[in-house]
């Protein structure tokens, strides 16, 4: 099934939108929280930061995912799979915008 321009025009705005918003968490990120005045203040803080890692982690995964969202939106190669080569379904693109698998070769995968 060929994915017509409206919905791929429609798909990268929402894709920018997601890459703003990702970079605007990941940069908030980047801080490492206020030294307190108690060692107990100072560990519960680099408890935190460290915690705040993994979730930082996810963040970077996901832009990198929606920016090769976006770059195969310009290249005219969005919407297929990187597996097969076969059209992943317009369902799972509005779920899942930055899929670069069909529901197929992801169940194949896990």
């Amino acid at each position: 099934m060929e994915l017509d321009q409206e919905f791929i025009a429609k798909q990268k705005k929402l894709l920018e939108s997601e890459k703003t918003k990702l970079e605007e968490k990941i940069k908030k990120f980047n801080k490492y929280p206020e030294i307190g005045d108690s060692n107990d203040e100072n560990a519960m803080e680099t408890t935190e930061f460290q915690g705040n890692l993994s979730v930082e982690e996810q963040l970077k995964y996901l832009l990198k995912k929606v920016i090769i969202a976006i770059e195969a939106i310009d290249k005219g190669t969005y919407g297929k799979c990187s597996k097969c080569g076969e059209a992943i379904e317009g369902g799972r693109l509005e779920i899942m915008p930055y899929a670069e698998l069909c529901v197929t070769c992801k169940q194949k995968k896990d």
